[in-house]
């Protein structure tokens, strides 16, 4: 039995002896990104793309507005000069149009977050390049984003290799 034991022991020994050579770090990526060149440009392109989204759906309420006031003087007219054909016909177009500004908020809004994921996909792409090469010259066996809930516990031994990603992209 004691053989058993000794070679067990034996054979876990190179598993031992390589755990303590495993090196964790940790990465603010947001903070990281922020601070990429790149991003200024994207928040530009993107307040570009939302004022002429704002200024269509603005277009499109203030239709919405003098339709209603079209519709209120209808309704409240007495002289009989408006069917009530007309005033049906007038309701339901208000409605269509009711409609239709939802639907395009709810378009331009879809599109938005995704031209956004589309532009700052490649930044995203370089960082995460960046990230792995610092790793792989620092023989780090696991890197945490300090931005998710993936880090549990930071020992004082956990490196921040924040810096060292900084420097990888000039940054």
């Amino acid at each position: 039995m004691k053989k058993v034991f000794l070679l067990a022991a034996i054979a876990a020994m190179p598993f031992i002896a390589s755990a303590q050579e495993l090196k964790f770090g940790y990465v603010n990526a947001d903070q990281l990104l922020s601070l990429m060149p790149e991003i200024s440009g994207i928040e530009k392109e993107m307040a570009d793309y939302n004022a002429i989204n704002t200024q269509y759906l603005q277009g499109m309420e203030d239709t919405i507005r003098d339709e209603q006031a079209k519709l209120d003087e209808m309704m409240s007219d007495t002289s009989g000069k408006y069917t009530n054909k007309m005033k049906s016909d007038k309701q339901e177009d208000l409605q269509n149009l009711y409609v239709r500004y939802q639907r395009s908020v709810s378009d331009i809004n879809r599109d938005a977050q995704q031209k956004q994921m589309q532009l700052v996909q490649p930044v995203r792409d370089k960082l995460m390049a960046a990230i792995e090469t610092v790793s792989k010259k620092n023989n780090f066996f696991m890197v945490f984003n300090m931005d998710s809930d993936a880090v549990v516990y930071k020992s004082d031994k956990a490196v921040d290799i924040t810096p060292l990603v900084k420097k990888e992209l000039g940054l």
